[in-house]
Order: C-alpha cells, then structure tokens, then sequence
C-alpha cells in the first residue's frame, strides 16, 4: 500500500512493516499479526534473519516519536531511544499481566464505507484524549475518500464532529485505560473484517491547535477576537482541585508535608478554599477597574455562594449538558484564567485569551494545553504565562490590561500595518 499522505499508516491489507529486529538489526520483517490491546497498536513481527518475535508500536499518537519493542517470546523490553518510564512502565506491566476483563466497545455506523481510516484517540489522561480526537479534523478534510472511524472513550462522544462514518464507543474509565486487554484487542479485530482497506491516522499527541475548528466538535461558537473589545467583559476563571494555585512556594510546602502526615483531607479543604479566595480576589482587583465585568467559575467540585457578579457552574458529576454549558462560559470569554493542564484545553479553544499559572515544574510542558488561534503578534497579547505563586494582584493586572489595551494593541499591530503573505 502506497501511502497517500505521510500522516497515515497502512494496516490493511498490507501492514506497515518499516521496521527492524530489534535483536540483530535486520530490516523488512515478515508481518504476523496487529495488536489493539488499547492506547497502542503494535505490530506483531518475526525477522527473516534470526527468527527473533516481537512487537514493536506503529507510528501513532505518542508512538510516532516513542514508540517501543518488546520480545514476544522473552519479554524483554527494546527501548533505544530511552523512553520515559510514563510510556514504557504501564504498557511493560500490562503485556506481562494482559487483562481478561470485558471491555465493552459500542459499534455505531453512520455511514457504510469499505475504504477506511481508523483514529485511536484511547489515553488514560483527558487532555491526551481531546488532542488525539481534534486530529479527526484533518482526517475528515483532507481524506474525504476515506471513512473515518473513531476509536472513542464513550464520555468523548458528545465531541464527535460531523462526517464521521463510524464511532466505536469504549465503556471504560480513563484511569482504567492502562493495560493490555484482550477483549478491545479482539472486539476492534472483529470490526476491521467489514473492511477492504483501512489506514491508521497518526493522532499526533500535539497537533497544530491553530487551526482547530472547535465549533465542529462542541456545537458552540468561539468568543469573536474582533469583538473583544465591544463585547461586555467577562472572565471564566478554571479553578481545579487537583492541581492548586498556591500563594507562595511555602504553602505549596505546607500541603504536601500536611499530606504525608495523614491529614489529606483536612489539607485539601483549606488549600482549595485558599485557591478560591485568591481567584475572587484577583476578580474584585479586576472589577474595581473595570466594573462592567462579570465571571463565571467552572470544575469539577461543590459550588460555593459568590459575590455579585459570578457566577458558580461547578459541579462534581459531570455530563454534557455540564460540558456545554461551560463550553458557552468560555465562548462569551475574553479571558480564561486557570492552572495549567489539560483542564485549559477546551477553554482556550473557545475563549478570546488566556491567563495561565505555569507551575515551575511544567515549564517543559509550556502551552501544550492552548489552543490559541492566532498565528501573529495578537499571539503574544492574548495568552499569558504567568509564575505559579503569582498573586492574585499580579494575575488581576494582566487582565486589566488585556481589556483595556487590546483595541490599541490590535490597531497598531493587525489593523494598520500591511499583513505579509505567509510563505
């Protein structure tokens, strides 16, 4: 099978095999079988050399740059670019202990198609997931000869874009997501039988957020950059529980130290409720500015009463009536305010900018979770990256700023001067 784009990987009914025996280095091995224990797809391999069995990842989601090896026969683990533990540990365990529980896989199909492109967007972290399912975009517009077919956790469906041939829900947890189990390995074998060709989509784990249309996954519309200043102000602060916004590197201290000392819960309530009294704060700052504008507060946890002005959508069962609803808080965002995480995805995709505290320990991790929309000096202006025990008037700062500045800043920098072709 000629490839017809570098962004796909053939699987049937010729197998990708650019591979090498990871034993004695001899290329072109003969192709046994695939694997869908789950996030990864591997293929099955013995070298026409020295008989060595192995599996070894196709290029897709994190595999496309970590992909790994392991002897079918011996177990042992072929990892020559030193991938980190957080790939190869729980996909190592699960090999040596596969899993013979029931996952159970909904098939939908919404439109028949014999030629096909299969999507594994399956991960055990939410933010890994939604990255894998916005490459469906370009898949759907850059492939319109091919159905597409996602492989889908089943609390994803509500973002399922349009032009999808089929769905394949997984009904299992994210957490759970780790592993190798024999029955998605045996269910997905199943439905690849309906098919004359199928291609696997790379899923890249970081694909250009730029040019996500995230209306066609949500339903909602993103807030208008060029009403930024004419809409009535309003900030979406994103407060997690997981993930804190400390005051100082001494209270981030005190709640891990509380923690190991066995008074988790007891630490917990009061760091959640510091990081609330910080994100009001940091808001009335804003609305002595700017008194116009009014916030809303999403995440997962119990809301709480609030001042005039904000209002409270958190909630701690979430549905998608839930996600919609925060979906249109982001979209009548000029800004989003929050801890850095997969937690900022969907908030940046529809909000008009960002206000991030980057814990200093995610500094590799810098705007992974973005989805900005711009590609020019408004880039700069809109997304802000602050130092994670920024207080609350250094945050409030920013936003006032961002409001008050943007007609200025987009006049001088969009408006006036001429924009270059991009080349």
């Amino acid at each position: 099978m000629n490839a017809p784009s570098r962004h796909l990987v053939p699987l049937k009914p010729a197998p990708f095999a650019d591979r090498a025996c990871p034993k004695c280095g001899q290329p072109n091995p003969r192709v046994l079988d695939v694997a869908f224990p789950g996030i990864h797809i591997l293929g099955e391999y013995q070298c026409s050399s020295c008989g060595y069995r192995f599996y070894h990842d196709l290029p897709i989601g994190f595999a496309v740059d970590y992909d790994l090896a392991i002897g079918v026969d011996d177990g042992v683990l072929h990892n020559p670019k030193q991938v980190r533990d957080w790939v190869h540990g729980p996909l190592m365990q699960g090999f040596r202990a596969p899993s013979d529980a029931e996952v159970r896989i909904e098939r939908r199909v919404l439109r028949s198609c014999k030629r096909v492109l299969l999507l594994n967007t399956l991960d055990f972290l939410y933010g890994h997931v939604l990255l894998k399912l916005w490459n469906a975009q370009h898949y759907l517009d850059e492939h319109p000869d091919l159905g597409l077919v996602l492989l889908l956790p089943r609390s994803f469906e509500w973002l399922v874009p349009p032009g999808v041939a089929e769905v394949w829900l997984v009904d299992q947890k994210l957490g759970q997501a780790h592993g190798w189990y024999r029955s998605i390995d045996r269910q997905v074998k199943s439905f690849l039988t309906d098919f004359d060709e199928v291609w696997l989509g790379r899923g890249y784990a970081h694909p250009d957020k730029s040019g996500i249309d995230i209306e066609r996954y949500t339903g909602v519309k993103p807030f208008e950059i060029e009403r930024f200043d004419s809409e009535p102000p309003h900030i979406t602060i994103v407060l997690r529980e997981d993930r804190l916004w400390y005051r100082t590197s001494l209270h981030k201290e005190k709640h891990r130290i509380m923690r190991r000392l066995g008074l988790k819960r007891m630490a917990d309530a009061y760091f959640k409720w510091d990081q609330q009294r910080m994100a009001l704060r940091a808001f009335r700052l804003v609305r002595e500015a700017i008194p116009a504008c009014t916030a809303s507060v999403v995440g997962l946890g119990d809301p709480s009463p609030m001042p005039t002005g904000v209002e409270d959508l958190r909630t701690s069962a979430m549905n998608p009536e839930t996600e919609r609803l925060w979906c249109r808080a982001y979209a009548r965002s000029q800004i989003v305010v929050g801890v850095h995480g997969s937690n900022m995805l969907l908030p940046t995709a529809l909000a008009g900018g960002c206000i991030e505290i980057l814990p200093n320990d995610r500094l590799g991790n810098l705007a992974q979770d973005v989805a900005h929309r711009r590609r020019d000096a408004m880039l700069l202006f809109l997304y802000r990256f602050l130092d994670e025990f920024a207080g609350p008037a250094h945050v409030a700062r920013h936003a006032i700023s961002m409001l008050h500045d943007f007609e200025l800043f987009h006049r001088n920098n969009i408006v006036n001067p001429p924009q270059h072709e991009r080349r």
